[in-house]
């Protein structure tokens, strides 16, 4: 029997009850493709592979260049994952929780999947999402689990790293890609993907087009002749600043859910139903909005793992950790992402054994055109890498996550910023912000055609935006005509310095009082948190480590604002880890010093669960202290459950977060 909450004191207005009425279908739900799984040549988890495939290579394709749905569905349940890292042991599909013994089958889930679209009718929105309901969906505790998948990525990118948690728990579980999601179009040859992701042409997709870019058919041709083989791409060129409706989005997916799960069995309401809302990254962000809006209260409880959220200014948040003290509600995903941009490859040189070093090949010439720009004093190579890394620190990046700077910047800070600078203003492909546009490119840098290959299954490769296998940003200002950014010469400098113009006129957008940087800041003020979560129960993980979305940014100071919001009415848990980076890589020199912030996540989903289901108290604020696997780079020992203790019932007292009147302790 589900515990009685406040969600079982108000009945939900669109589909409670039974009957006709739970079936009502909204006006802005538009129902897809429906697919069985029968748990042994497909599954809801592993697309047929099983959870151990996910040790080895992607699957392949029988016609690379004309894959069908059920591949290109497979690659995209796909997720490279490790065994030294514990999966497959600690955790994953194929692990049962109680006992630690593999499954026998793999993890696979038999069950259904309906793909639907939000949207007002005019094909603009088309917020995808998609239901997957187990065969063995419990009609004795009936739960759903909420999920806005990580990132800009796929329906399925969730699946393998924690959405099969839910589908264990026999849940129903549903996703939304929250208008962000993985829809390109390829101008040249004027196609698009579709909710399964075929890539079809335009004209053929009409409305149902993932994306559609907005170009008739004449400026589509003119922005062509100008600048050949340019791409498009939803989580930058919707012009709808998708943010702003992230947490209703997550609402819509939910009720969308009950409309469906009614159909199946009148007795699935809202009253009865256990619903819980998790994700990760942008979609920790997106379950933290969602749950700010729940006036509806739609969800029980949250779990929310290291969350990309933005928080309005409150200066009399203050968070203190050690010595240091830092004043105000963090900074804005474009603030930290745009100065890390300019500081970040420089600062590489000054952190000592760091991976990835090689990767950062220019980093010397930023150094020294930061220095030309007056950005930086120091008139050493040394000094400079130094100041810049001192810059990041002040700025709020910890020490901890000096590790994760070359890697972090080979993900791509500059795309990452143009893909949200675009997205926030809503400025058209044709705008160029910076002087940036999006193309693949070859092994020169310059801007050629799509390669078949890439264009048929790009709902598998892409991951929402640039980079992307041969797609990724153009510097379109480079002297020697436009080049891949990376490769690209700074105008103003002269210098392979990885585009330090286009990367300073970012920095304008957020610092600056241009009219682009008006409609930018404009559009970042459309859905700053509020912290307010209402009393509902919710649990946030991060990694200390995490270079990404660093803690001083986003989750320390929410704790800090979701007190001045909610007082002693607050169910709100952080639990930060240490030696925990954002990505879960396990690339040499990660591998000996970083544990899998995953894991916590499920032990947070399991809390959450027994506190929802036997009114279990939720685990106090606290710092986790893992211990790394050590060994040689590249050679790490096996993670082992010592490394990764558990979540604390009763912390110690040197491990306790305190937060108190907008106040947030942080141990050391």
């Amino acid at each position: 029997m589900k515990t009685l909450t406040r969600a079982c004191l108000v009945a939900l207005p669109l589909v409670g009850g039974a009957g006709a009425h739970a079936a009502e279908t909204p006006p802005w739900l538009h129902e897809g493709p429906r697919t069985h799984l029968d748990g042994r040549t497909d599954d809801l988890v592993t697309g047929g592979l099983g959870a151990d495939a996910m040790l080895g290579s992607p699957p392949g394709y029988a016609d690379p260049e004309h894959p069908s749905v059920a591949e290109l569905r497979r690659a995209s349940l796909f997720l490279r994952s490790s065994a030294g890292q514990g999966f497959g042991r600690l955790f994953g599909p194929g692990v049962d929780e109680e006992t630690g013994q593999a499954l026998p089958e793999g993890g696979k889930v038999a069950g259904d999947e309906v793909l639907a679209y939000a949207d007002d009718g005019t094909g603009r929105q088309n917020v995808a999402m998609l239901l997957q309901v187990p065969a063995n969906l419990s009609a004795e505790r009936r739960c759903l689990v909420a999920i806005p998948v990580n990132g800009s990525s796929s329906l399925y990118r969730d699946v393998v790293d924690f959405g099969f948690w839910g589908l264990r728990h026999r849940c129903a579980v549903v996703y939304t890609d929250k208008g962000h999601g993985n829809g390109f179009h390829l101008l040249e040859p004027d196609t698009v993907n579709l909710i399964d992701g075929r890539q079809v042409p335009a004209a053929e997709a009409g409305t149902k087009a993932h994306f559609r870019a907005d170009l008739d058919e004449s400026a589509r041709r003119a922005f062509l002749a100008e600048w050949p083989h340019r791409v498009a791409f939803k989580a930058a060129h919707s012009k709808e600043n998708p943010e702003r409706n992230w947490g209703e989005n997550v609402l819509q997916s939910i009720r969308f859910a009950f409309v469906e799960l009614a159909r199946r069995d009148p007795g699935f309401t809202r009253e009865n139903t256990l619903v819980i809302g998790t994700g990760s990254s942008n979609g920790g962000g997106a379950i933290l909005y969602a749950a700010e809006k729940d006036t509806a209260h739609l969800m029980d409880g949250v779990v929310a793992r290291e969350p990309q959220v933005q928080l309005r200014t409150d200066d009399r948040v203050v968070v203190t950790r050690g010595g240091t003290e830092r004043r105000g509600s963090g900074r804005t995903l474009l603030d930290y992402f745009t100065f890390g941009n300019l500081y970040q490859p420089c600062a590489v040189l000054a952190v000592p054994g760091i991976p990835l070093k090689d990767r950062v090949p220019y980093a010397e010439n930023r150094c020294r055109s930061l220095r030309d720009k007056g950005l930086l004093t120091a008139d050493t190579t040394d000094g400079q890498a130094r100041e810049s890394l001192d810059r990041m620190h002040a700025y709020g990046w910890d020490p901890e996550t000096d590790i994760g700077h070359a890697f972090g910047y080979f993900v791509a800070p500059d795309a990452t910023a143009t893909k949200y600078a675009n997205d926030h203003g809503r400025f058209d492909l044709r705008d160029r912000l910076c002087g940036y546009s999006y193309a693949a490119t070859d092994a020169e840098g310059r801007p050629i055609a799509v390669p078949a290959a890439q264009a048929a299954q790009n709902f598998a490769i892409a991951p929402g935006g640039a980079p992307a296998g041969a797609i990724d940003v153009v510097n379109d200002d480079d002297p020697s005509g436009p080049r891949r950014s990376w490769l690209s010469v700074s105008r103003s400098t002269g210098r392979q310095d990885f585009n330090l113009d286009g990367a300073a006129c970012l920095r304008e957008l957020v610092t600056g009082h241009s009219p682009d940087a008006a409609r930018v800041q404009r559009g970042i003020s459309e859905f700053v948190a509020t912290g307010k979560l209402d009393g509902m129960p919710t649990i946030i993980v991060h990694g200390r480590s995490d270079d990404r979305v660093p803690v001083s940014f986003s989750s320390r100071p929410y704790l800090g604002l979701n007190d001045l919001a909610d007082g002693s009415r607050s169910r709100l848990r952080y639990i930060e880890v240490t030696n925990a980076e954002h990505f879960g890589v396990d690339l040499p020199g990660f591998d000996t010093r970083m544990v899998p912030l995953t894991l916590y996540h499920l032990r947070a989903l399991n809390l959450m669960w027994a506190h929802l289901t036997r009114n279990a108290a939720l685990p106090p604020s606290q710092v986790v202290r893992t211990t790394p696997r050590g060994g040689e780079a590249g050679q790490a020992p096996p993670l082992q459950a010592g490394n990764v203790p558990q979540i604390s019932d009763r912390p110690r007292a040197g491990d306790a977060i305190v937060v108190e009147s907008g106040h947030v302790v942080i141990p050391d």
